[in-house]
Order: C-alpha cells, then structure tokens, then sequence
C-alpha cells in the first residue's frame, strides 16, 4: 500500500472550487449538543453515524446509546444547518445539553472524547462557558488535542458580545464563530480578533421540537455553517493540510462588515 503523502496546501483557487462543487461526503462532523431528532421532516430520514449520550449520575459519568431523540431542540437545528451547508457530510450525535440547555464541562470533554476516538475531523461546540479561570483548563486540555490530531473545533462565540471570553470560542486554534445578519452563502473574518469568522445568525428559521420550527437568533446558529464550509474543503481537496484551513478561510470570507 502506497504511504500517504505530505499534507496538501491548497492553493486560494482550489479551495474557491471545493466550496463550489463540494458537498463534504465522507467528512465526519459530530455535533455536541442536545442531541438530534432524527424523525424530524426537516432532516428527511437522517441516519447517524453515532448518538451517545453523556452525563452525570452525581457521582459518575453515563456514557450511553442515544434513540434519536432531542431533548432540548437546539441540537437538531445545529445538525441541520450544517447539512444545508455540506449535505454529504455524515453526523454524530453527541449529546452534552440536557433540556434546560445546560452543561457540565467533564461531560462536554467527554462527548469530545467519544468523539475524536470514532474518528470525527470536525467537531462543532454550539455552546460557551464563561467563569472563573479555573474553567479554562477544562477545555483547552481537549482543545489542544485536537489540535494536535488535526481535529477541527467550530465553536459559537457569546451571544452578548463577541469580546466576552468564552469557552472554547477563545482559544486561538479553534474556528471561532458570531452569528450576524447577513445572506445564508456569505461569511465574513475579522483580522486580529480571538472571535474571527462571522455567518448568518439573526432570525434563522430551525427545526426544533417534536417536527416544528423556530426562528431563533445567536452565534449557535453562524457556527454550523462555518462547520459545514470546512467540511466541503476538506471533501474537496484529500489530503488538505488541517493547519491550513483556518487561514484558507480567512481568505475565502469577505473583509468584515463595516
């Protein structure tokens, strides 16, 4: 068998193309969340590749199968943005929120974990946590590993304010993502900013619920489809180098909005 060789560094026109004509099949895109309803008619009959559910019994941690359920409704309209954006992508459910929308950060790195050992080279973090310092290294023992394996973390930045310190928006090898009002194709970057990418993120129809839809607002919403952008370029040119993605899409994106 032929050893792969070196890590591809596109040029800005390749990667013009892949954004083109990519759909992102056989990229791996796990979504830490509420979880996925999959019989939702938005999703046409979504199959996923993995549902595992975490969480925490007060004392230990629950690692189990999913059933296709959402318990919040967050969940399943992130999935769905990011298949509007690539719809060949294959997703994994990993679910971290529980129905008041909330998280403990162990049971986030966990969802991490799961995912990253099957082998997903996208993971999207709709969700912040912002406290004491002490939280930080929480995230960034996870962030940085997947830094390493060449794993791409898409993560929402503070729904306040883009200069609010969250986690993990604001570590600089993650996508970093704010939700504004703009058309559903553009995005934007912000040079010399920890929160550097903007897409569509003010009143977004969703699906949600038990079958229904919602318009809702925020960076949750701009994330999945940065998510999915990165998916096409990687579908679209085998081999990209990971390190190359964040600064191709600095590229790729218009100047931000004045």
């Amino acid at each position: 068998m032929d050893e792969p060789g070196p890590p591809i560094w596109p040029a800005v026109e390749q990667a013009v193309e892949a954004l083109r004509i990519s759909d992102g099949t056989g990229i791996k895109v796990a979504i830490i969340d509420s979880g996925v309803e999959v019989t939702h008619p938005a999703l046409e009959g979504i199959q996923l590749a993995d549902d595992i559910s975490v969480s925490c019994d007060g004392v230990n941690l629950k690692i189990e199968e999913g059933v296709g359920s959402d318990v919040y409704g967050h969940g399943t309209a992130v999935a769905s943005l990011v298949l509007k954006e690539a719809p060949g992508v294959t997703l994994g459910s990993f679910r971290a929120l529980d129905s008041s929308n909330h998280a403990r950060s162990f049971v986030i790195a966990e969802c991490v974990n799961q995912a990253m050992a099957r082998g997903y080279q996208i993971i999207n973090c709709s969700f912040g946590c912002r406290g004491l310092p002490r939280y930080v290294m929480d995230y960034k023992e996870w962030v940085d590993r997947a830094y390493l394996q060449g794993v791409q973390i898409v993560a929402a930045c503070s729904n306040v304010g883009a200069g609010i310190r969250e986690w993990p928006a604001y570590f600089p090898s993650v996508l970093s993502v704010r939700g504004i009002d703009c058309a559903e194709d553009e995005f934007f970057f912000r040079p010399e900013r920890m929160v550097s990418f903007l897409a569509q993120g003010e009143r977004v129809e969703v699906p949600w619920l038990n079958g229904g839809t919602k318009i809702e607002t925020g960076s949750s919403f701009a994330a999945p489809l940065i998510a999915g952008k990165i998916a096409k370029l990687m579908a679209g040119i085998p081999g990209i180098s990971p390190a190359s993605i964040k600064p191709l899409l600095s590229m790729l994106a218009k100047p931000e909005e004045a």
